[in-house]
């Protein structure tokens, strides 16, 4: 399977929709996402990043969006330069219930 954009493979962008979906579906029960769930992910997306043929740079942020709920936010550039200049080519968020 060749990466998409040359930077990450598609079956990587489909385990991340599901992963925020599911994470979706729990705030929307009320359920607050844990952080041993982000740790694990955030692990789980550099070690990705240190596999890629030809890198990305991924940044995370948690903390309060423009309506003061706690959201998680991933978002992956081409490189770390990019990250600087560049719209995010993927961005995955969702709410964290408190």
């Amino acid at each position: 399977m060749t990466p998409l954009n040359g930077i990450m493979e598609p079956d990587f962008l489909e385990y991340l929709d599901k992963t925020f979906k599911r994470w979706q579906q729990l705030a929307d029960q009320g359920v607050t996402l844990g952080s041993r769930e982000i740790a694990k992910l955030t692990d789980t997306v550099y070690g990705a990043r240190l596999n890629a043929r030809y890198g990305f740079e991924a940044i995370t942020h948690r903390g309060p969006d423009e309506e003061g709920q706690e959201r998680f936010t991933i978002m992956f550039y081409r490189n770390r330069e990019a990250a600087e200049t560049e719209e995010p080519l993927y961005t995955f968020s969702t709410p964290i219930h408190r």
